[in-house]
């Protein structure tokens, strides 16, 4: 065993993207002596290949209250950790182009607004012109606005969260492969790692797009599965530094300005589950046609640079976080269905009230591991 390596700690988290080390730092903060294990370098995951984006605009309740702590929380994290998030307040404009989208639409907005979500608002095709002349807007029917979205750095933050959490004598040990969880009498009591047995009888799984893998470690059925996504980074774009985050609803691709470009991305529906991470070129046309189409100007655009990274999803798009429901000492933190790097920072403060026992600033019951075995499931809708 390493020296490096303790014997034992109070709780040991597998996963070193936005939300192990978010959670590490909040723990770290409680007291709790934890050690964090990152099978390769911390946020080089799904973290690190992520749009860095971050908005409140969801369609449940705890999705809401859950990013607008996020939010707040990234409003005050230089205060909390000594570093910057780089969090810009570009705002999110959400496109709807069809009476369906329009309805979900009015929906979302009026349970933002009951979550104290002020600033969202409705706006008419008119409006968005206004705002955004450069962009298409025939098929448009609506949008949402909300002020207060914005983008934040994916690097930034988790070296904040991981430094503070040091600081405060948490262990973080990187390119160290979890091999085994020990587990007997149906509770957990140790990790084995490449560098040896750390001993704890609390183990967080943050393992991301391999969270399944880790449960099955314990035994545990956790129901996340990894969809490739991709990226691409057009070369400087006159005025692309005045949008927004804009998201065509239907179509689901986005974009973003990017240094002196523009960042793109968009879903592919016939993507199948898997762990592959290369770039698949002949999907970029695709996006190509849809970006030129809402928004013309990127006819323009060489496109410099391009990547694909993993979504961890859940069947119902929403977390899974809590108590696993058959092994004792087990918490899942996963499932985050692309929104993880976003919901990190409030995710690690309430698992870290969760595990201390106290009551938590959001009810995340929402999020309990053991829904899938009630099949009590109330799908998130806002997804890209």
């Amino acid at each position: 065993m390493s020296a490096a390596t303790p014997a034992a700690a109070d709780c040991v988290i597998i996963g070193g993207g936005a939300v192990g080390c978010s959670v590490a730092h909040h723990l770290a903060l409680e007291g709790r002596s934890v050690v964090l294990l990152e099978k390769g370098a911390l946020g080089a995951g799904s973290t690190g290949k992520c749009a860095g984006g971050v908005r409140q605009q969801f369609s449940t309740k705890v999705n809401v209250e859950v990013a607008m702590l996020s939010r707040q929380l990234l409003d005050h994290f230089e205060d909390a950790t000594g570093s910057t998030a780089a969090f810009r307040h570009i705002g999110y404009l959400f496109l709807a182009t069809s009476d369906d989208e329009v309805a979900q639409f009015e929906r979302n907005v009026a349970l933002q607004r009951s979550c104290g979500l002020e600033e969202v608002e409705m706006l008419s095709p008119q409006e968005i012109h206004r705002r955004l002349p450069d962009i298409r807007i025939e098929d448009v029917r609506a949008g949402t606005w909300c002020p207060s979205d914005g983008i934040a750095g994916p690097n930034e933050v988790t070296m904040g969260y991981a430094n503070a959490a040091r600081r405060h004598g948490a262990i973080i040990l990187e390119d160290c492969a979890v091999t085994g969880i020990a587990v007997s009498n149906n509770a957990v009591h140790g990790v084995d790692t490449l560098l040896g047995h750390i001993a704890a009888d609390t183990v967080i799984n943050c393992a991301g797009a391999s969270s399944r893998a880790v449960g099955r470690m314990a035994g545990a059925t956790v129901p996340v599965d990894p969809y490739r996504r991709h990226i691409f980074v057009t070369g400087p774009l006159q005025g692309s530094g005045e949008y927004p985050m804009v998201v065509d609803f239907r179509t689901s691709f986005y974009c973003h300005p990017e240094g002196d470009g523009m960042l793109l991305g968009m879903s592919d529906p016939d993507e199948p589950s898997s762990f592959d991470t290369s770039v698949n070129w002949e999907f970029l046309p695709h996006l190509v046609e849809h970006a030129t189409w809402r928004i013309p100007m990127l006819e323009h655009a060489d496109i410099a640079t391009g990547w694909a990274g993993l979504y961890e999803v859940s069947p119902d798009h929403h977390a899974i976080v809590g108590k696993d429901p058959d092994v004792e000492g087990l918490w899942e933190c996963c499932g985050f269905s692309g929104h993880g790097f976003m919901q990190a920072p409030a995710i690690g403060l309430l698992l870290a009230q969760a595990v201390q026992g106290r009551a938590t600033d959001v009810d995340i019951h929402p999020y309990d591991p053991s829904r899938f075995q009630r099949n009590d499931l109330h799908p998130e809708a806002v997804v890209i």
